[in-house]
């Protein structure tokens, strides 16, 4: 489904409010949908949610609610039906037959922006992944008016079940071919990441719209693209942060998160997010001018982990500051997260985050004396480059110095110059 064809389209969102799901949390989620919606140009035209204490496994909600949504649709002119879940191939299935409307879910609306952001041949092929991951096990059903068309012949394949065959063939080809292309790159990616070894590296992490690339121009001047919509980067950029600083400090801006977030993308973006999960230090970006920011902390939280960077240090950011209406809500943020940077990333000078980065490197440092004989003076840059040279002093016995470093880089530094 292109784009050109989503933006004519209105649609009505529906959502399922099981017991353990609280009033609030249902209602944030489908804003959030209508957001992401309006984001491909659909028209929310009205919307509807059913309580109730499990999914019916054939049509996601009650049989009764389905009428009920027809009905809706017929009143509002809506073409389209947008549930705020995944729905399985059959449900989905059962609900286009029944409802006589085009369906998508949550999942589906996600992999559509991430396809229309998608920048550079990385982002593309990602994308391409994860969608035809989602498309494979719904062809069935695809072509079944081919086989009604021509009439069942028991124990043969009828014309729709053979072309799904085609289609799954040509499908899992073409993911074999992007897995492999994606391997490549990734090879290429850990190349880069020897070269940065004696560099320290940060990464901005946080939900989707919460100010991230904004923050990495203040404090880069990188110009990453920025945009007042979800999902507007995908593509890691990496900046210096300073580069008086030594060892060099390299700041990494990435895809944002948000609830939900379908597995295979997380998947397909396993290695452009890996610059998180080998970062020194997170920047965790939360927009505190939203209502639900708390939400949105968790579900960041519980995505890092699921990309195996639990355990890097974070350091929470609360961007936005300059939005936020209720002073309670900021004094309860700086209460419950007193170590926090409150900032608004259009408006304040970033300096005060900067000082914060170095000195959460620089209470992880150690200072150490080192001595570099005169027949290895080359490898004195490497020193330079690799820690801060606190003193420098030349003795008969060669070069004396004291350097200021991680411990990873003093041993580099030691393996290279033979001590």
């Amino acid at each position: 489904m292109t784009n050109s064809v989503l933006h004519r389209h209105k649609a009505l969102l529906l959502a399922l409010q099981t017991p353990d799901l609280a009033d609030a949390a249902v209602a944030d989620s489908l804003r959030e949908l209508g957001d992401l919606c309006a984001s491909l140009g659909i028209e929310v035209v009205g919307q509807l949610v059913q309580a109730r204490p499990r999914i019916d496994p054939r049509t996601f909600m009650g049989s009764g609610k389905v009428g009920e949504v027809k009905l809706l649709a017929e009143r509002s002119g809506a073409h389209l039906a947008v549930f705020d879940n995944e729905l399985s191939p059959s449900q989905g299935e059962h609900l286009e037959r029944e409802l006589r409307l085009m369906v998508m879910d949550r999942t589906q609306v996600i992999l559509e922006i991430f396809g229309r952001n998608a920048r550079t041949h990385e982002s593309r092929a990602q994308v391409e992944l994860a969608q035809l991951e989602y498309m494979l096990p719904r062809l069935v059903g695809m072509w079944a008016h081919l086989d009604r068309e021509r009439g069942g012949i028991s124990g043969s394949k009828g014309a729709g079940e053979k072309q799904i065959d085609i289609d799954r063939t040509i499908i899992r080809q073409r993911i074999a071919r992007l897995r492999k292309e994606l391997r490549h790159i990734d090879q290429e990616r850990a190349t880069q990441k020897k070269r940065r070894a004696n560099c320290l590296q940060v990464s901005l992490v946080g939900y989707t719209n919460a100010g991230k690339s904004t923050l990495m121009n203040r404090l880069t001047e990188a110009r990453v693209q920025v945009e007042d919509r979800l999902f507007a980067t995908l593509d890691t950029t990496t900046r210096v942060l300073d580069d008086e600083n030594r060892p060099r400090i390299l700041l990494s801006d990435t895809v944002g998160f948000i609830r939900h977030l379908p597995h295979m993308l997380i998947a397909s973006f396993r290695s452009t997010l890996g610059v998180a999960r080998d970062a020194d230090l997170l920047l965790h970006v939360v927009d505190l001018s939203h209502d639900a920011y708390e939400e949105h902390m968790a579900t960041t939280v519980q995505a890092i982990e699921e990309i195996g960077a639990g355990a890097v240090p974070r350091l929470v950011v609360f961007n936005k500051l300059d939005l936020v209406q209720e002073k309670a809500r900021l004094l309860l943020a700086r209460k419950a997260h007193p170590e926090a940077i409150f900032i608004s990333a259009l408006r304040d000078d970033p300096a005060a985050l900067r000082r914060g980065i170095l000195a959460f490197f620089e209470q992880r440092m150690i200072t150490a004396p080192l001595r570099i004989g005169y027949a290895a003076y080359g490898e004195l840059d490497m020193v330079y480059q690799w820690s801060r040279v606190d003193e420098v002093r030349y003795e008969e016995d060669g070069i004396h110095l004291t350097v200021t470093s991680t411990p990873a880089n003093l041993e580099r530094i030691r393996a290279h110059i033979g001590v």
